[in-house]
């Protein structure tokens, strides 16, 4: 896991050498999170809504094609995490974008024995430019790995819905 990610920071690293524009900007929103547990064929659902808020850069790389990494603030039920997108974005008309990438999703709960306080999502979802510097943005994401490290036949995963606005500098 340690060897991807760091291929991938070096890849997205080489790629945002050559933007030809950069603007930083911050977003908010609304956030919903869904938690399933399955063991022994039963599965127990827990689904709660919060808010997040954090920092976005947008880099051009072509007039079309963007990535935009985020470093998130997300709290549900008096949790708090951070949430680290790392999106590509196509713009399929002036306005309209497509999104998609990884996500890490990082506990700052205390994490039980035999859970691990990461995520690995892979997010996907809509942004529109609403001006030049307003946009809104609707994205969800799904959780790849088993929080659950333990040596049971357990799957703890977690799904996330943001909807939220956003405004670049």
């Amino acid at each position: 896991m340690k060897k991807i990610i760091l291929s991938a920071a070096c890849l997205l690293g080489g790629m945002l050498l050559h933007a030809q524009q950069v603007d930083f900007g911050v977003t908010a929103g609304y956030l919903n999170g869904e938690a399933k547990a399955k063991a022994e064929g039963l599965t127990i659902s827990a689904n709660e809504s919060g808010f997040y808020i954090g920092a976005v850069a947008d880099f051009t790389l072509t007039e079309d094609f963007h990535i935009q990494p985020e470093l998130i603030y997300a709290n549900i039920d008096d949790s708090d995490g951070i949430f680290l997108p790392i999106l590509a974005k196509y713009y399929v008309a002036s306005k309209l974008n497509l999104q998609a990438g990884p996500q890490f999703v990082f506990s700052l709960e205390d994490t039980p024995e035999d859970f691990s306080s990461v995520e690995f999502d892979l997010a996907a979802g809509l942004g529109f430019d609403i001006t030049e510097k307003f946009f809104a943005e609707a994205r969800y994401s799904f959780q790849i790995n088993n929080s659950y490290t333990g040596s049971e036949d357990v799957t703890v995963r977690a799904n996330y819905l943001t909807i939220g606005l956003g405004y670049t500098f």
